[in-house]
């Protein structure tokens, strides 16, 4: 890295001037190339990236660009790298960053707001309203910025949270996918003790909304799907009963575990018609919905339901208000093992075979981490 006015760095953690990333070119190809490594600016650290976990949301933007936008369009042939789920080691501090150090393992968040608009001044940086514009301050590593897959990220000092000596790479990486989760449970009512919480869908942010959702006390905590070994993994996380839609009716069994009534807060994690058409008939009166998954095609919904039970509808972008900090507290304090979705491990050379197994499912893979450190340091749990 090229010395620059104001950043600091160490000579315990040299910094190269060319770095190995992956480059998109167009639907489908990546390719392995030499980058310059990123200097941090004003509130900015540089990260050595130590693993990232592939995001379904990843797949979609190497298939198809969206929901990624660079220089106000797809993101094809423009020397983008994806990938936004990853922990590394702060190495270089952009000017006047005290809040951190060098040598500190952190996890990283996707988006930092412009922090002057009115949806950052409101603690909703997730919405900004200049996103996609870094002239005006924002950024979204691996969807409007360079993401991870790669050895160096530049990130901003509002989008980091420290990782515990007891938590490995691997287990850090997936904060992001419970800040998520947590994001949807923190707008449909902050902390939900005692209140019932259905979760529709058991991928990554589904399962881990299941371990939020009961690790802030809720109950019950119900978890509804297709794949009876994911459903299991859900019972292990704390899901109170697990209903399989192929075998039984969901909306009845959910009624009948909540009295006849339905459910407070249904996280919906599928993203079809059908799975969110369950949603709105097993919520009740008052109660609220997140939609936790992008639709990948219009659905028709019966809002008449909606307006007539006064149920409230929440679409959620990312991790907001600061949910992968909250998230990470809870991970450090072992209130939940996300680790048991983690399933696969691949180095940052075999990148490709790791996106094949996220994609195609291979051996049942749920979340598929890349090591980027080819010693990537593994912390036992705390006893």
């Amino acid at each position: 890295m090229s010395e620059a006015p104001g950043v600091r760095t160490s000579t315990d953690y040299p910094i190269p001037a060319q770095m190995k990333a992956w480059v998109l070119g167009g639907p489908d190809e990546l390719f392995l190339r030499d980058k310059p490594v990123p200097m941090p600016g004003r509130a900015e650290v540089l990260v050595r990236i130590d693993a990232v976990a592939i995001c379904a949301t990843d797949l979609e933007i190497i298939h198809s660009g969206s929901p990624a936008s660079i220089q106000g369009g797809l993101p094809f042939n423009k020397n983008f790298t994806p990938g936004h789920e990853y922990m590394g080691t702060v190495v270089a501090l952009g000017p006047d960053v005290d809040e951190y150090r060098i040598g500190e393992r952190i996890s990283v968040e996707i988006h930092a707001g412009c922090g002057q608009c009115k949806r950052c001044r409101q603690g909703m940086y997730t919405s900004c309203l200049n996103y996609g514009k870094p002239e005006k301050g924002h950024r979204a590593n691996g969807f409007t910025t360079d993401g991870g897959f790669a050895e160096y990220a530049v990130n901003h000092i509002n989008t980091l949270a420290r990782v515990p000596d007891t938590m490995s790479d691997a287990e850090a990486t997936l904060v992001v996918t419970a800040g998520t989760s947590m994001y949807g449970l923190t707008e449909l009512g902050g902390l939900v003790a005692g209140e019932s919480v259905v979760v529709i869908g058991p991928g990554p942010i589904g399962l881990l909304a299941v371990a939020v959702a009961k690790a802030i006390g809720a109950s019950p905590v119900i978890l509804t799907g297709t794949r009876n070994k994911r459903l299991a993994i859900g019972k292990e996380l704390g899901a109170d009963r697990t209903i399989n839609i192929n075998d039984e009716d969901a909306v009845a069994v959910v009624r009948e575990l909540t009295g006849g009534i339905g459910a407070d807060y249904v996280v919906e994690c599928a993203g079809t018609e059908p799975t969110i058409d369950q949603a709105i008939r097993m919520t009740n009166r008052g109660g609220k919905i997140c939609l936790a998954a992008f639709p990948h095609e219009r659905v028709t919904l019966d809002i008449a339901q909606l307006a007539k039970n006064n149920i409230y509808l929440y679409g959620i972008r990312g991790e907001g208000r600061s949910a992968t900090r909250r998230a990470m507290a809870l991970m450090a304090e072992k209130r939940f093992d996300a680790t048991r979705i983690h399933t696969h491990t691949f180095p940052l050379a075999d990148l490709p075979t790791a996106l094949r197994y996220a994609r195609e499912r291979i051996d049942d893979a749920i979340k598929v981490v890349v090591t980027v450190r080819q010693a990537a340091a593994v912390a036992s749990a705390a006893e």
